[in-house]
């Protein structure tokens, strides 16, 4: 019996794609009729995941080896990133680009395998938020949870939007292989009444800790956020700071130049002004010669 709501999303999320719908409905019946409204309120909010969140949550409970293959480059990725070691960062981003396209290759296969059809744009999709696992590890944790409703998007600079990706907060839930989760109780189990009157109260004391600590990773989530923009705007602002050192240096070099030039102007204005003076005197000797030659009696 299923009697809190990370049981319902383990079991919902790992139902095939088509059959979202009807395994949502008849879980919100059996809460129902345990007499859990709330939960079955809660239950029935549970969004359909679109067809490439689906093929990754089959993915990381079929093959959780691959996922973790990636998470361990992601780390060598991102500590680059935070030591700004560009040689490192090219050739990382180099191999990313390969690695995303050949772990997207095997998302897509393994759910045409469940019968699941994955379009080109499905694809691009997984390749996307493949790209946003490696580079954010909010991003990864979703990815992890196995109940993603929607894909995830890197631009590149920043961290990656994650809020409502996933149906649980990713501390909330966190899948293995063969679609057991590491926190919560198993959704099988049947207990007696006993147990169930305390799985119950467990389950309303564990909701409100998933509230806070929900609320409690969406504000680390935007702190780490904004320490990244501030880290990536303090390297942008070193960038420019020494762009500007060179530009007043190539500045005052021709400040320089300008101020030998004017020398240099103010000389040669001095000394045409000199040389000026001199032809106009022997421009009038000459005139005076003539005058005089042209007086002097010929005979």
């Amino acid at each position: 019996m299923i009697l809190h709501l990370r049981a319902a999303v383990q079991k919902l999320y790992a139902a095939q794609l088509g059959e979202f719908m009807s395994v949502r409905s008849a879980i919100v019946t059996e809460v129902k009729a345990a007499g859990e409204t709330s939960l079955a309120k809660q239950v029935g909010a549970l969004r359909k995941p679109t067809v490439a969140a689906w093929a990754l949550n089959h993915f990381v409970r079929e093959h959780p080896d691959e996922l973790e293959g990636l998470h361990d480059f992601a780390e060598l990725l991102r500590e680059a990133q935070r030591t700004l070691d560009a040689d490192q960062l090219r050739a990382l981003s180099r191999e990313r680009a390969r690695r995303v396209d050949a772990l997207a290759r095997k998302v897509e296969s393994a759910a045409r395998t469940a019968g699941q059809p994955v379009s080109d744009t499905v694809g691009a999709e997984v390749r996307r938020t493949l790209t946003a696992f490696i580079a954010d590890e909010g991003a990864e944790e979703s990815v992890m949870t196995g109940a993603l409703v929607r894909p995830l998007q890197y631009s590149g600079f920043g961290g990656v939007d994650i809020e409502g990706v996933a149906a649980l907060a990713p501390r909330q839930l966190r899948v293995l292989s063969g679609g057991s989760e590491v926190t919560g109780d198993r959704a099988g189990a049947t207990p007696d009444a006993a147990a169930a009157a305390a799985e119950e109260e467990a389950a309303r004391a564990a909701e409100q800790e998933r509230r806070r600590a929900a609320e409690r990773e969406k504000l680390e989530h935007a702190l780490d956020r904004a320490t990244r923009a501030l880290r990536d705007a303090e390297h942008r602002v070193e960038v420019q700071q020494a762009r500007v050192g060179e530009a007043r240096e190539g500045v005052a070099d021709l400040e320089r130049q300008l101020a030998t030039a004017r020398d240099r102007l103010e000389k040669a204005t001095g000394g045409l002004a000199e040389l000026s003076g001199i032809r106009d005197e022997r421009e009038q000797a000459v005139a005076r010669a003539r005058q005089a030659l042209e007086a002097h009696p010929t005979d």
